[in-house]
């Protein structure tokens, strides 16, 4: 379909790393002339990042828009709409088979949409006030997430600190205020661990860090749109091959493929997926930097 009206909404799913792939559709309207509002914790918290576009709230614009795009079905996506109906991205069959997520909606703004000028970009711009790279020897880890079960065990993250302090690095990680309390014994012994009030002091830190380590998570994302080299431990390579951070330079830290079966990996990844292993994939990691800045 042909978009035929400026009258656009945008709402995006909650997970941080859903919201920053979806900002890759919103980058690609604003580059074809349009001028969607766009609804979400992370676009809101984030807006002094993306100061080209327009952030709404759902009370000041109920049945406001002729166009409604969502990436998941909600309530919210209906009240912005003045038909009561939306365009729900997860069932379009661009959006679904096996490329990265971010391709997938490239294809939406391509295929479905029919929109001319399209990139991967997201459009994320670091603020002025921002020293990307300030801190190069700093390790942002990021050792939690809001998935459990995909949360490598506080136990191996410290063990991975101690070995990159060795290495002359300083890890830095990075927490939550509700999750503080979980590390502050290892804070107390220490280890350098912040949790930052807003996502914007947290991307900053990303920022002005020369390396990120995290989990399956949100983080990842952000320090890759930003360009921070980064390694996302995953439980196993299929999500890899959709959900890895997809913009900046990185690489993904994987348990050995010793299992037969998906079920069985998520269950054992974290017990099979050893500190030197991330290590290893680590310095991997410095490696593949070291060539492109040389290159």
């Amino acid at each position: 379909m042909k978009l035929q009206t400026n009258s656009i909404a945008v709402v995006l799913a909650p997970p941080i790393g859903d919201s920053l792939i979806g900002m890759v559709l919103v980058n690609n309207l604003i580059r074809n002339g349009h001028n969607p509002i766009v609804f979400g914790w992370v676009a809101e918290q984030l807006s002094e990042w993306f100061p080209q576009v327009t952030i709404g709230r759902l009370d000041s614009y109920r049945k406001s828009f002729d166009t409604v795009i969502e990436f998941r079905a909600t309530g919210e996506g209906s009240a912005l709409s003045r038909s009561g109906r939306t365009i729900c991205i997860s069932e379009l069959p661009e959006y679904r088979g096996s490329k990265h997520m971010i391709d997938r909606v490239v294809d939406v703004a391509s295929n479905f949409l029919q929109l001319r000028d399209v990139t991967r970009s997201n459009g994320i711009t670091v603020p002025s006030r921002v020293s990307v790279g300030r801190y190069p020897d700093r390790v942002a880890i990021h050792p939690t997430g809001s998935h459990p079960e995909k949360m490598w065990s506080q136990r191996k993250f410290i063990s991975l600190a101690r070995s990159l302090s060795a290495s002359n690095l300083q890890p830095c990680f990075l927490v939550a205020p509700g999750e503080l309390s979980a590390w502050s014994d290892y804070a107390a012994s220490g280890h350098d661990i912040k949790a930052h009030a807003s996502l914007s002091d947290v991307a900053t830190a990303i920022a002005e860090s020369g390396w990120f380590i995290g989990n399956d998570s949100g983080l990842g994302h952000i320090a890759s749109s930003i360009g921070v080299p980064t390694l996302s431990l995953f439980m196993r390579r299929g999500l890899a091959r959709a959900w890895r951070p997809g913009w900046g330079p990185g690489i993904v830290a994987l348990p050995p493929d010793v299992v037969p079966s998906s079920a069985l990996k998520e269950l054992l990844w974290k017990r099979l997926l050893s500190v030197r292993r991330v290590l290893s994939r680590f310095h991997a990691l410095r490696a593949v930097s070291a060539s492109t800045k040389s290159s």
